[in-house]
């Protein structure tokens, strides 16, 4: 059974301390699969893929798909291959990572004089040989319905890598970690086109004091530097200001961010309009509503998967953590 709480109690105690860094307060949520049509699918079978390094791209992505967990409890049962145990979907590609090398030229710097001690006085750039080596990586990906063979969905993914060096010092990489890294990259997007994670942020609050009555802009101020030392209490500043002053997009924009944080995403949504109409068009503010609008669908996905628990709205920052650091 997963014990999850509600949306509201995203706020884990740690999010209730000051941000070491700056003026900004710690953002938490549950983002979705970044693949519509994922939400119901728990069991996936991943197929032996082709090409060269078609096992090793398995291989990776059903480690990274198995260590998706909420609560303790496994996201997906993922299985090698057919089983007799009907999955929901197959995930089928090819993999295949090509090594090349050859010779070119590029300017370095090299040493054109020296004095009576061997020490170089003079340095000019010259034409130099030297070996390069492209790494160039191709895959497709298909996920299909396990029932009726549709497509859910594909994707062709590529990768590059070049190095070149010149001097007797200087060496490539290894290529077979290159190639690893490059796998591990895939499977990452694979497990974010089909799984939901936890993350936590620390976003900035909008410090321009502009327009505001002197009085307003010290008690601003005020509640921006107290985000520092604890941020609940900012938030109580900013919401008393509001309540006591003229409207102000950034007032609006942090008051937003609060409710935010507080899981209040109805509130948090008019805050961050009523910031955009006035402070015009604004990154911030336009990041702050697609937040919201992810977290929802999130907690749409959620509750569709598990219907027959209403009151599990979405996983509590503590018990999704395992889902945010895996998926870095």
């Amino acid at each position: 059974m997963l014990k999850l709480k509600l949306a509201t109690a995203l706020l884990s105690g740690a999010a209730l301390v000051a941000s070491a860094n700056a003026e900004t307060l710690k953002i938490s949520g549950l983002y979705p699969a970044q693949r519509e049509g994922t939400a119901l699918l728990e069991t996936i079978s991943i197929e032996n893929f082709g090409g060269r390094d078609g096992d090793d791209l398995g291989f990776a992505i059903e480690e990274k798909l198995q260590a998706i967990s909420f609560d303790g409890e496994p996201y997906f049962t993922v299985m090698m291959g057919r089983s007799a145990s009907n999955p929901d979907a197959i995930l089928s590609g090819t993999a295949t990572a090509r090594i090349d090398e050859y010779g070119t030229t590029e300017y370095r710097s090299r040493c054109v004089e020296r004095n009576d001690k061997g020490k170089c006085t003079k340095h000019k750039s010259r034409k130099v040989p030297c070996l390069k080596r492209v790494i160039d990586f191709d895959g497709n990906l298909r996920l299909s319905d396990f029932g009726d063979g549709r497509s859910i969905f594909s994707k062709s993914l590529s990768d590059r890598d070049e190095q070149t060096i010149c001097d007797r010092d200087e060496s490539f990489s290894s290529s077979q970690s290159v190639v690893r890294g490059m796998l591990g990259k895939v499977a990452y997007a694979v497990r974010r086109d089909l799984a939901p994670i936890e993350l936590h942020q620390d976003i900035r609050v909008l410090e321009s004091r502009k327009g505001m009555e002197k009085g307003a802009s010290k008690s601003f101020r005020a509640a921006v530097k107290m985000t520092k030392k604890d941020e609940v209490e900012a938030c109580r500043m900013w919401s008393e200001l509001a309540a006591n002053s003229a409207p102000h997009g950034s007032l609006a924009f942090n008051i937003g961010l609060c409710a935010e944080q507080a899981g209040d995403f109805e509130v948090a949504l008019a805050r961050y309009d009523e910031a955009g109409s006035l402070l015009g068009k604004k990154a911030e503010v336009d990041q702050g509503i697609r937040r919201i609008r992810d977290k929802q669908q999130a907690g749409e996905d959620w509750n569709a998967r598990y219907p027959a628990k209403p009151e599990q709205a979405a996983p509590d920052a503590d018990a999704a953590s395992d889902a945010a650091s895996e998926g870095s």
